[in-house]
């Protein structure tokens, strides 16, 4: 790539005359905003999963956790459902993003392996 359409690049997302850092720490928030929305995202639908199945087998979410007698068995469902749900949603994102940031790095490597090799 030339230096022209590096710049060119640059400008395009807005990096032109920002610092490295401040382009790291924006990728950074941006990921992690990622995450927490995926992790909220997989607690809802953990939570209505988990209150489907205590309302269509109350005998099997019984077998499997040991709710309080005085609970209710739906809402005690949904909020085992929604933990399980954060931890799956977040751990799943966050694997997504390292592979992302994977790439990322061995693009970037590769580029600096070329220029040398140009140089």
């Amino acid at each position: 790539m030339t230096e022209h359409a590096a710049g060119a690049t640059a400008e395009k997302r807005g990096l032109r005359g920002k610092p490295l850092g401040e382009e790291v720490t924006m990728t950074f928030l941006r990921y992690f905003c990622y995450i927490v929305a995926a992790a909220l995202l997989a607690s809802v639908v953990g939570g209505l999963f988990a209150c489907a199945v205590a309302f269509v087998s109350p005998e099997f979410v019984k077998g499997l956790f040991t709710p309080p007698q005085e609970a209710s068995l739906v809402r005690y469902a949904a909020a085992v459902g929604m933990v399980w749900g954060v931890f799956l949603g977040a751990a799943s994102m966050g694997l997504s993003l390292v592979l992302a940031t994977a790439v990322q790095v061995a693009r970037l490597l590769k580029r600096k392996s070329d220029e040398q090799d140009h140089a």
